[in-house]
């Protein structure tokens, strides 16, 4: 009878385990759902990651999270949008931030900004 209730009490567990970790995960925008907001076009922001990670020496993953995050928070807009992914890239690169922390940097540091709030459905 023990067994019986102890597996029960397993899979209780693991169903519990699946249920918080699907509640708990952030939905993902596609990149024609972000691009609107900084009034760019998706492949303008593919373009984009490949110099943002030349020109700090970050990785390309870094950089496209970077730029994805940025986009996601629709603040910096057109020509000041790849500077300020550009800045965010580095600030990960130099501080070894995860790119969500480097973005939430550069977007407080912009005026009338704050990168929590901007970040907050990304």
């Amino acid at each position: 009878m023990r067994k019986h209730l102890a597996t029960i009490a397993g899979l209780v567990l693991a169903c519990a385990f699946v249920v918080v970790f699907l509640l708990g995960k952030r939905q993902a925008f596609a990149l024609e759902e972000i691009a609107p907001r900084v009034g760019l076009k998706p492949d303008d922001l593919l373009a984009m990651a490949p110099r943002v990670a030349t020109q700090t020496g970050a990785t390309l993953g870094t950089a496209r999270r970077v730029i994805y995050l940025m986009a996601c928070s629709g603040l910096p807009k057109g020509t000041a949008f790849e500077a300020q992914a550009t800045r965010a890239a580095a600030v990960a690169e130099r501080r070894s931030l995860t790119p969500r922390e480097a973005t939430k940097t550069v977007l407080n540091e912009m005026p009338s900004a704050r990168g929590d709030d901007a970040l907050q459905d990304c």
